[in-house]
């Protein structure tokens, strides 16, 4: 099987299904690989002093934008709200129901509860920030308005057919970018705090999805174009790699920086474009990893070893 044939998943052609373990193992990875990032990242930018520096770096360098981008940021942040995440919830209730698929609607609502009550667990309950360099004690990981952005991002991929999978993570994954940037350029957040909301609510999505490929199967799902295929692999992984380069380079060379002392503007509009690069690469690779971790299957259709035109015709 190529790269190109895993963007949405695909199983061999040879073969009309992936084994139901084989399925249930990469979830459970990917929920494993979202637990192991999440402490990673907070180890690092908030149990250390160079973590703290270059997270406050950033911070101090969203203060630099103009005043335009710091506006255009709060009136995206005053989208979230309780209304528009009830209302998003009841676009992916219904887009699920009206695809017959129960299993897919419940998963993707329990993703959005769970996660965004982790969240506020998380931040205000279970996690420390030690004040290490004279910025403060408060706790702000993960961030919740970052996760409010991504389960519904989120929410909409789970509930989409296999076929329109990839264009949809594509296009919604803009959301999750935006509203994890404007946190930070509206001073709201450190730019791990965006990182950690992504790792929660990919975890809990993949777990919902384990649960409910466990409890009701699934089947292969119909193949999108081969040029979709192709184009949508090579676009996320590109974006990908250029703007994790980007972010490590820049903040390699304002690790070096703090070294000589203390950091102007310059340095800290450098630290905080380093760190929407990063973040914007992190938002991709939530999508890339649950598109790939779901291989273009149908979930809930109770049937992993049908025929590859049942598993078709179901998906229509």
């Amino acid at each position: 099987m190529s790269a190109v044939d895993v963007i949405d998943g695909l199983p061999p052609e040879s073969s009309t299904a992936t084994p139901l373990r084989s399925q249930l193992s990469l979830l459970l990875a990917v929920v494993a690989g979202s637990m192991a990032v999440f402490f990673g990242n907070y180890v690092f930018f908030v149990r250390t002093t160079l973590g703290q520096e270059l997270d406050n770096a950033a911070l101090v360098g969203a203060e630099h934008e103009t005043q335009g981008v710091i506006t255009e940021a709060w009136d995206l942040l005053d989208i979230i709200s309780v209304a528009s995440l009830a209302l998003a919830c009841v676009v992916i209730g219904m887009v699920a129901l009206l695809r017959k698929r129960v299993a897919l609607a419940f998963a993707a609502l329990t993703t959005i509860a769970v996660a965004n009550v982790a969240t506020q667990l998380l931040k205000r309950v279970a996690l420390e920030r030690p004040d290490l360099i004279g910025a403060g004690d408060v706790n702000s990981l993960p961030s919740g308005h970052a996760t409010v952005a991504t389960t519904v991002a989120v929410g909409l991929v789970m509930v989409t057919a296999p076929r329109w999978r990839s264009v949809v993570a594509l296009v919604t994954v803009v959301f999750p970018i935006g509203v994890a940037v404007a946190v930070v350029t509206a001073s709201w957040h450190r730019p791990s705090d965006s990182i950690a909301s992504f790792c929660v609510v990919l975890g809990v999505a993949a777990a919902s999805l384990a649960a409910v490929v466990a409890v009701f199967g699934f089947d292969a799902g119909e193949r999108p174009p081969r040029w979709v295929r192709r184009s949508a692999l090579a676009f996320a992984s590109a974006a990908i790699i250029i703007l994790s380069a980007v972010s490590l380079v820049g903040l390699w060379a304002v690790r070096n920086r703090l070294r000589d002392g203390q950091l102007d503007a310059r340095w800290e509009t450098v630290a905080y474009s380093a760190s929407t690069a990063g973040i914007a690469a992190g938002a991709l690779a939530v999508m890339l990893c649950l598109v790939l971790a779901l291989r273009g299957v149908a979930v809930g259709h109770g049937g992993w070893n049908r025929p590859a035109d049942d598993a078709t015709a179901m998906d229509r």
